[in-house]
């Protein structure tokens, strides 16, 4: 059998993923995760960053569509005060930390990146698949999931988010 093209391969995995959808659900509680570091320097918990809002990003190093929004949330995480803003990946089923650092190192990336683990995925709720984003608020609440990739829609609800405090109701 020979192997996939790489359009293939993306195609594939594009309908796979399926299309960039925000998914409004129920606010919730984000969940209360300490996960360590992909570059080894300690843990990350997510409730000691209350007062600042995040975004985490569910995704995988083989995944094409986690792989085309990188740069994207590599501008986003540059765009923004730390203090204001945080971006956060969690990596998942994409193996050992040295040859993830080691992706994460290639691709460019610099804001904070976690070793995903068992339950990871379903301590967010429902999962539809890679890659999974959510905005969580200053309270460590859950207001919005993305699933797949986002792009400006992802910009604009943020940058109207840490403006206001809100976002647009879904439809506009």
């Amino acid at each position: 059998m020979r192997p996939l093209s790489w359009s293939a391969a993306a195609a594939l995995t594009l309908f796979a993923c399926g299309p960039p959808t925000p998914v409004d659900e129920e606010r919730r509680p984000a969940p209360d995760l300490a996960l360590q570091r992909v570059d080894g320097n300690g843990q990350f918990a997510l409730a000691d960053h209350k007062g600042t809002v995040l975004l985490v990003d569910l995704w995988a190093t083989w995944c094409v569509p986690c792989l085309a929004e990188l740069p994207h949330l590599q501008k986003l995480a540059d765009s923004y005060d730390p203090k204001e803003f945080l971006m956060i990946g969690i990596v998942l089923e994409s193996g050992g930390r040295e040859e993830i650092q080691e992706f994460i190192r290639k691709q460019g990336i610099s804001y904070p990146n976690l070793m995903g683990e068992d339950g990871t995925k379903e301590a967010f709720g429902s999962f539809l698949g890679y890659p999974t984003k959510y905005l969580i608020d200053k309270d460590g609440v859950i207001v919005k999931k993305y699933f797949g990739v986002v792009g400006d829609r992802l910009s604009e609800d943020l940058e109207l988010f840490l403006r206001t405090g809100a976002l647009a109701p879904a439809g506009e």
